[in-house]
């Protein structure tokens, strides 16, 4: 019996973390930085499944991401949108805290020394949380991988 409750203690928590770890990314067929951001969320221990497509902006739009959100692609998670560059300790965030006035997390643009874009140059850059409305909370400020400084602003755009 012992056996038993251990075992399900240890599969358990186990399968629900893996149920959320299933990554849909939409992505241009010649993009490379795009393919470099795969490799990195599955050395993060996400499934990830890639869709390249030449009609990757259609998934931004169904999502409704702004242009001023968008980046080269653009993953989907547990229902939200993870557009670009973003790092691992931000999605984790997201899927641990659920918010429900947001369709995801950016990193808009392409940052350079953001997960998938490590060239040598390590730039500061946001990391934010995309509103249904429209607008934007920011999550925190980046430099390569790391969180710098954790805010939570409203911003209306």
């Amino acid at each position: 019996m012992k056996k038993i409750i251990l075992s399900t203690a240890i599969i358990l928590p186990l399968m629900l973390f893996g149920a959320n770890k299933k990554l849909e990314v939409y992505e241009s067929p010649t993009c490379g930085c795009c393919d470099l951001w795969v490799k990195y969320m599955k050395d993060q221990g996400y499934e990830v499944y890639v869709h390249k497509t030449n009609d990757f902006m259609k998934i931004k739009e169904d999502f409704n991401i702004k242009s001023e959100y968008q980046s080269c692609h653009t993953g989907v998670i547990d229902g939200y949108a993870i557009e670009g560059h973003v790092p691992n300790d931000a999605v984790k965030w997201l899927l641990e805290n659920k918010p429900k006035d947001v369709i995801g997390i950016s990193a808009p643009g392409m940052p350079q020394g953001s997960p998938g874009m490590e060239q040598g140059y390590e730039e500061e850059y946001p990391v934010i949380l995309m509103l249904k409305d429209g607008g934007y909370k920011l999550y925190g400020y980046y430099k390569g991988h790391k969180l710098l400084d954790k805010k939570h602003q409203n911003h209306e755009h």
